[in-house]
This record gives C-alpha cells, sequence and structure tokens, in this order.
C-alpha cells in the first residue's frame, strides 16, 4: 500500500469497518478522487533478508536498507511494478508477466540484462542478502487529494495476506488462499508540510478506534 507521490511524511492507521465508511463519505465530499490511484485492486508481494535467521551472529553484516516490492494492479499481471525503498527515497521498474514467472522460479539473470539499476539492486539484495519472498498482499485502494493541498490520503480495504508466493500471478488462487481472512481497513495519510484542519478534525473521529501501524511501506 504504498504511493508514487514524493511526500515526506506518512501515518497508517488501522480502523474499523464504522470508520472507514464514514471517513469515505466525508472524504468523497471534501476531496478529489486521485484518478492515478483511486478505486483499484491492488496485488504486492514484499521481500525480506533471511541472512539473520540462517548465519550466526558474528558471520551476519550489515544490511542494506533498501527494501523491495512487487505489485500489480486490478487483476492485471502483464506488466508489474518493482518498487526500491531506501529510507524517504523511493525508485521503481517495470518487470513483465514473464519476467517475473522466471523470478518466481529461481532465475534472477534477467536483472542484470535490464541494466537498470533498481533491477541490478534488487539482483544484489537477492544474492548477497538471501532476500526472498515473504508476504503477498491482496486489497482494495481508494485514494483522494484536496486541491491545492500537498496531501494524499488512501483508504485501503479488504486486505487479506498469503505466504503463498507461488500464486501472486494468478488472482484467483490469491482469493482461494485467503478465502477464510476477515479483510482488515487501513487508513494512510502522505503530506509535507502540515495537515489542513478540516482532516485533522476528519481524523479525531477516529481516534478513539483506529490502531497506529509501524511506518513501512505498503503497496500502490
Amino acid at each position: 500500500m504504498a504511493t508514487t507521490h514524493p511526500y515526506l511524511h506518512t501515518m497508517k492507521y488501522a480502523i474499523t469497518k464504522k470508520d472507514y465508511e464514514a471517513l469515505r463519505n466525508r472524504l468523497a465530499n471534501a476531496a478529489v478522487q486521485d484518478t492515478g490511484a483511486s478505486d483499484s485492486w491492488i496485488h504486492t508481494l514484499l521481500f525480506t533478508s533471511y541472512r539473520s535467521r540462517v548465519l550466526p551472529a558474528h558471520m551476519q553484516q550489515p544490511e542494506s536498507l533498501s527494501t523491495f516490492a512487487l505489485h500489480y494492479y486490478n487483476n492485471d499481471p502483464t506488466y508489474l511494478l518493482l518498487e526500491r525503498y531506501l529510507e524517504e527515497e523511493q525508485d521503481s521498474a517495470m518487470v513483465t508477466e514473464a519476467e517475473c514467472r522466471a523470478l518466481l522460479s529461481g532465475e534472477t539473470s534477467w536483472l542484470l540484462d535490464r541494466r537498470n539499476p533498481v533491477l541490478r539492486d534488487f539482483y544484489t539484495a537477492l544474492t548477497d542478502q538471501m532476500l526472498l519472498p515473504q508476504v503477498l498482499l491482496t486489497y482494495h485502494r481508494e485514494a483522494y487529494t484536496l486541491d491545492g493541498m500537498n496531501l494524499w490520503v488512501a483508504l485501503d480495504s479488504d486486505i487479506r495476506t498469503t505466504l503463498q508466493h507461488m500464486d501472486f500471478l494468478d488472482p484467483d488462487l490469491l482469493a482461494r488462499d485467503t478465502a477464510d481472512q476477515t479483510g482488515r481497513m487501513l487508513l494512510e495519510i502522505s503530506y509535507s508540510n502540515t495537515i489542513p484542519d478540516s482532516i485533522l478534525c476528519m481524523l479525531e473521529e477516529t481516534a478513539p478506534r483506529r490502531k497506529p501501524l509501524p511506518g513501512t511501506h505498503l503497496p500502490v
């Protein structure tokens, strides 16, 4: 659940269904839906390093601050987006479905053939840092912006997770893998300077029930 907008600050909260519906109605009246991100289904595969789990402490080396995630949208994996997150910086590279299938099968040489710095960094993380698929997320996102404000608000619903990363490119299998889950809901706010009073008042209504989440990157 990530945004490509260059905002400096991000806040994430788990919210209830009642607050999701209330915020959705208020935002629809106060904001303009972001046509680049609104009303879309997003599938995300997150990667993490397993080096610390398999090497003795005296052999471990400082890990790269970069983290990576693969995304595709609206159940169409024809083209995917590989995103690299490094502190406040975010870069991306396009990946084809065939390349992604090769990656899931353990073939990584094509990452170097593309001569793309993001893909080369990903190759290094996969080979040197033992970076492997960790969690697969699927969710629905509605995003909003305010006219003249450097602010982006997203409501993510029906959030489901699975460890079956080989099913990443098959939405039907993803639905089967997560059929027994009750989809969670998330509010994400990204901004550069300040949050306007109108949005702060709106958020205060959810304060008694919402739960802050760590500042990890969630998926476009």
